[in-house]
């Protein structure tokens, strides 16, 4: 299975390539959208996980964890690379047994310092995955609601709308509805995987 990385919230999807189609777009206007669509509304799921107190809160959490895993990662990060640059300086006046065992005990600390930034980095994915669910889970009867309300025949990503309408977007009532129900949450970094027993053969 291919590994996941950890990505935070706030930089999942979005329109940031529009951004740079030309230099300064930011400071262009863009023209002022025609009247709503009946039965057409657009929702953005990026926008709820990171404009709503839930989603502003994980993300910082998220940030902590990220950073806190970097922290415990680093010192051994360093001395590995310390240490083989030590060793290489030394491969003329180190006798070739030595020197081959010396760089299978690096090797073998290296390959133990990557597991253990694997094990990190898929507890920092499963717990971003455990609050985006979390969120979602708080957002789906404020959108289901708000799908009646505007009686949407059809709902588009914002993220993939150039302009619209401010009154087809659904996202700002689902936002307020979010903060209401949910207005925070706490994240611990979620425990590392067991690995699965293998299958006996048959």
């Amino acid at each position: 299975m291919t590994a996941r990385h950890f990505t935070p919230l706030a930089i999942l999807g979005g329109l940031g390539w529009l951004a740079a189609l030309a230099p300064g777009a930011d400071a262009q206007v863009v023209a002022a959208p025609g009247a709503p669509l009946a039965g057409v509304c657009v929702y953005s799921e990026e926008m709820i996980l990171s404009q709503s107190l839930a989603g502003i809160a994980a993300n910082q959490q998220l940030a902590r964890l990220q950073e806190g895993v970097n922290a415990e990662l680093k010192p051994a990060n360093d001395a590995l690379v310390n240490e083989a640059t030590a060793l290489q300086a030394r491969k003329a006046s180190t006798p070739t047994a030595q020197y081959e065992q010396s760089g299978a005990d690096l090797q073998r600390r290296a390959q133990a310092q990557d597991a253990l930034a694997r094990t990190r980095n898929d507890q920092l994915v499963r717990t971003r995955d455990g609050v985006v669910r979390q969120i979602g889970t708080a957002a789906l009867p404020a959108l289901n609601a708000a799908l009646t309300a505007h009686r949407c025949s059809i709902v588009l990503d914002k993220s993939r709308v150039y302009s619209v309408n401010a009154a087809m977007d659904l996202t700002p009532e689902v936002i307020q509805k979010v903060n209401a129900a949910l207005p925070t949450v706490n994240l611990q970094l979620a425990a590392p995987q067991q690995p699965q027993a293998a299958t006996p053969n048959r």
